[in-house]
């Protein structure tokens, strides 16, 4: 229901309805041009003939257009730019530091010359594989790399394997409009559907390159039905698409993708060549650093380049392009001064009182008591290096020095290996401002005392302590046969022995006790029978294989415990019983543990101890899981005869104490 005086009128523009004022309200709404109508859906609104111009002024829809219009624009933006030609220009696109200056050739990759080295040389001699697997830490050059090979292989005029940086290909991967370089995130996009729509978008020609290459970061992220159905497509891919896999744990992909990838192990970038990728930057954006802070911003990095360029302009940007030693400290939160030395200094000396109050002083100033610590044990560490002559190359201030040198020349290298040791293994468990680890660890190495995790060295100190004080242990041996003695001297009565009151079983060895014990030594408690050793059965002939197999056990275990902890739990019980060329035939005590090896979880356990055999050995396996009866009659297993295993040095981390038992 419309109010009246309006009317509907079909817009031609859109298709749809909009409501208008009919001729004979339009005189009523011009009188009142300043009020507002209600539209019959409830809104508020100005009438059509009414309109408000850019300052808010009122004018009518005719004027308005007129100021509007294009020829009126244009005129106001030519007066603009005459006037004042950065009033308009657009504002300049601000990049990090770090995707500034990314690497755009395999020659300004820092730290991985040989994995750049192999792929140039690939591309210059035409053989790309169809599939790579970058690996390693973050920041290490992973992803960059896979940006310039997919720029080098579709480069129309390479140079020794290197892009030439002036084709049109080139130019449109520096400016990131490149249509054959597909890139997904598998930690956002980890599903088999996402998969499938990479697989169907493989089946399609480059648009203007080569090839066409997927490069899949965080690939570890995929689940494993993805991975099934990347699995085919990556076995043989059509000859245009390379596949580029980067992972920073290469331990949770199947062994059946690795397998089928050439892999590259990106290492950590040396400290060297931080330095110099850093001063670089320094050099070309203009900074100006005191002497030593290229290599503190490197330290901090801990071989993540990524890591340093992003210090380095966190740093510029909160003090300026002048940085000193001093600002560089305080902006990475190091705190390397009067109290790091103090306590490094009652560290050697054993002096609890002043470490305390260092470590109170610190926490008080809310710095990370973490980083307080760990800046200690550097201190420390310098003091060990120019204690032993071997320090005398590195960066540090005439003051640093000079601080060092009174530390080392006051300490004994024992006392400083001594207090690494203790300040360097305080596990925060978490809370990196919780100063009650290090007060602990600190005590301990100040008073002597054992800490919790060294009880177990301490064991063998318990027979002399029994042998000193003998009063304790000699009652309850006297006291165990006197009730058997009992009886004997109660034989010729008729009625049976009866068993003696708890009340009256010490009255007789009080009085018998010395005599018993100067007479002849008790009789020596029967020491319980150890177990007889494990021992495998005895299956013929053992090959070199099969002895270094078995040799490499327990480490092969170990890999596959990380791996999988079902395949890890699963060989506690298995042992190798006999090798072929490549094929490990494995032997377990149960048959259902055989089961679980061969069907469990798709295979995924058998896989995870291939992996394991690989890791360990450095040779490819494939395992044969078999039911060895033998080992029932073998004995224990080394895993269960062991007093010790990962949960029990996990347990013992965390200060729990064995019990014998």
């Amino acid at each position: 229901m419309r109010s009246p005086g309006w009317t509907s009128r079909r817009s031609s523009a859109s298709g749809g309805t909009c409501t208008l004022p009919s001729s004979s309200s339009v005189a009523s709404i011009k009188t009142r041009s300043s009020s507002m109508r209600r539209t019959p859906r409830g809104r508020w609104r100005r009438p059509r003939g009414q309109r408000q111009d850019l300052s808010g002024a009122s004018c009518t829809l005719a004027e308005r257009n007129a100021r509007l219009s294009p020829r009126a624009c244009g005129g106001r933006l030519k007066e603009l730019i005459a006037s004042d030609p950065a009033e308009v220009a657009p504002a300049a696109t601000q990049q990090v530091l770090y995707r500034k200056w990314r690497p755009r050739r395999f020659g300004d990759v820092y730290g991985q010359t040989p994995i750049t080295r192999t792929l140039r040389n690939a591309v210059a001699g035409g053989t790309p594989s169809h599939a790579y697997l970058f690996s390693g830490p973050r920041g290490t050059g992973k992803t960059t790399t896979g940006r310039i090979l997919a720029k080098a292989v579709n480069c129309a005029a390479p140079m020794e394997g290197e892009p030439d940086e002036a084709c049109p290909s080139c130019l449109s991967y520096n400016a990131g409009r490149a249509l054959d370089l597909i890139e997904l995130d598998a930690a956002s996009n980890r599903g088999i559907d996402e998969i499938r729509d990479l697989r169907e978008g493989t089946g399609y020609a480059p648009s203007s390159g080569r090839f066409k290459v997927y490069l899949i970061d965080e690939v570890h992220m995929l689940t494993d039905a993805a991975f099934n159905a990347l699995l085919k497509t990556l076995e043989e891919p059509p000859p245009h698409v390379i596949f580029i896999l980067a992972t920073t744990e290469p331990h949770k992909i199947p062994a059946t993708i690795t397998s089928r990838c050439q892999r590259f192990d990106f290492r950590r970038i040396t400290l060297s060549a931080t330095v110099e990728r850093v001063e670089e930057i320094g050099a070309g954006e203009g900074f100006e650093l005191e002497a030593g802070g290229y290599e503190l911003v490197a330290r901090e990095a801990t071989g993540s380049l990524r890591d340093a360029i992003n210090l380095l302009d966190q740093l510029v940007a909160y003090h300026g392009r002048s940085l000193t030693l001093d600002d560089i400290r305080s902006g990475l939160g190091l705190v390397v001064d009067s109290r790091a030395y103090e306590m490094a200094r009652a560290a050697v000396t054993r002096d609890l009182r002043a470490g305390l109050e260092a470590l109170n002083a610190a926490r008080d100033d809310g710095i990370e008591i973490r980083a307080f610590v760990r800046e200690v044990v550097s201190a420390l560490r310098l003091a060990l290096l120019l204690k032993a002559g071997a320090g005398e190359e590195l960066p540090l201030s005439d003051a640093q020095a000079e601080e060092l040198r009174t530390l080392a020349a006051g300490a004994q290298v024992a006392d400083i290996v001594a207090a690494l040791r203790a300040l360097g293994e305080v596990d925060f468990a978490g809370d990196a401002y919780d100063s009650l680890p290090a007060e602990i660890a600190f005590a301990s190495l100040a008073t002597g005392a054992v800490p919790a995790s060294a009880t177990p060295a301490s064991v063998p100190a318990a027979p002399q302590a029994a042998a000193a004080t003998p009063a304790r242990p000699a009652p309850p041996r006297a006291e165990r046969p006197a009730p058997a003695r009992a009886p004997a001297r109660e034989a010729p009565r008729t009625e049976a022995p009866r068993r003696p009151a708890a009340s009256e079983v010490p009255a007789a060895p009080q009085a018998e006790a010395p005599r018993a014990a100067s007479a002849a030594p008790p009789p020596a408690e029967p020491t319980p029978t150890p177990p007889a050793p494990f021992a495998l059965p005895d299956g013929g002939e053992v090959s070199d294989d099969l002895r270094m197999l078995r040799e490499q056990w327990d480490a092969v275990r170990t890999a596959a415990r990380k791996i999988d902890f079902k395949a890890g739990a699963l060989l506690n019980t298995g042992f190798v019983k006999s090798v072929q060329d490549d094929r490990v035939v494995v032997g377990f005590r149960f048959e259902n543990h055989v089961d679980m090896v061969r069907d469990a979880e798709g295979g995924r356990v058998r896989q995870a101890i291939e992996q394991a055999l690989s890791e360990a050995t450095g040779r490819q396996f494939t395992v044969e899981p078999v039911h060895w009866e033998e080992l029932q009659q073998a004995g224990p297993s080394p895993a269960r005869q062991s007093s010790g295993g990962h949960m029990v040095e996990e347990a013992q981390r965390l200060g729990a104490v064995p019990l014998d038992e």
